[in-house]
């Protein structure tokens, strides 16, 4: 579907992200560096109005962010750093075993692929979105003075085209160990888009490569399941993302993940719990009673070798 603006998942996570570092006590959940990347790309892309922007990284910034969690639920805003801190540890840490290729697709603003480049000049990192959220977010690193050779934001629509066509002019390698992501992406795909995304990427990659994803659970009718500070406020939110082209379409139950990755040719690495994140992330910095209310689950994978 093609949009006149970029996706407004995109430009509200990245809103999230100015919020939580512009909170004192929170400033140090997101991967270092991060807030203010996303502040650079805002701000030189135009994606979000340039007053938001300073009110966001203003003495108000902190007062935003509490108004923001007594809408939508005390620990909803914390998952979002979470979520992203935990990526950008997945990529690390893939990098430092041996990836020398990074693939974000549905990047929207995130500064991970631009962090990447950044830090590791002989990694390829390749982003991927529609071309209303990644044609701005091109611009926005041109303008920002983020650019880096070994770093390419792709403007595609998956739906009309493969990973494998998309990906073609970047000189990308099949045979490269790599680390996809796909944060706040697959729900919003059918669950024949999941299962195709699945295989595109095992093509496309070589071997001991990974995938880091994020999901959400689903209820007793097999719907991708909202959990935001209650059932009303959840309908309603799953509601607006229609309305604005944005529907939930896919979830899985964490248990259920490790056999529907295996007969995609996968084994899951690591799930981990929001008792564990908690004790990685939040505890080490003194936030062991700041509410954290997470509504997708995390998933590591890598490439089967059977199936290489």
């Amino acid at each position: 579907m093609t949009r006149a603006r970029p996706s407004g998942t995109a430009t509200k996570i990245a809103r999230f992200m100015l919020l939580l570092d512009s909170t004192p006590r929170l400033e140090r959940v997101l991967p270092s560096g991060a807030a203010e990347t996303v502040e650079a790309l805002l701000r030189a892309s135009g994606a979000v109005r340039r007053r938001e922007v300073d009110m966001m990284r203003g003495r108000t910034g902190a007062r935003l962010y509490e108004t923001a969690e007594r809408l939508l639920g005390r620990g909803q805003l914390l998952w979002f750093g979470v979520r992203k801190r935990w990526m950008h540890e997945a990529v690390e840490q893939a990098l430092a075993e041996g990836a020398r290729q990074v693939l974000v697709v549905g990047a929207g603003f995130d500064p991970l692929a631009v962090s990447v480049a950044r830090r590791h000049p002989d990694v390829t990192c390749v982003e991927v979105d529609a071309p209303a959220t990644a044609e701005p977010k091109r611009a926005g690193i041109q303008g920002a003075g983020l650019a880096r050779p070994n770093h390419v934001v792709l403007a595609a629509d998956l739906a009309s085209k493969s990973l494998e066509e998309v990906l073609r002019p970047t000189g990308w390698r099949a045979d490269v160990r790599s680390v996809v992501v796909a944060e706040g992406l697959l729900m919003y795909l059918a669950p024949a888009q999941v299962t195709a995304f699945l295989a595109q990427v095992r093509a496309c990659t070589g071997p001991g490569s990974r995938l880091a994803f994020s999901s959400m659970e689903v209820d007793e009718e097999g719907q991708p399941r909202v959990v935001f500070a209650g059932r009303l406020l959840g309908r309603l939110i799953r509601f607006s993302l229609r309305l604005t082209g944005e529907p939930l379409r896919w979830g899985i139950a964490p248990a259920a993940a490790p056999a529907f990755l295996s007969g995609a040719g996968y084994r899951v690495l690591d799930q981990p719990t929001p008792r564990g994140l908690r004790e990685r992330f939040l505890s080490p910095i003194g936030l062991d009673e700041e509410p954290l209310a997470p509504y997708e689950h995390l998933v590591l994978a890598e490439v089967s070798a059977s199936e290489r």
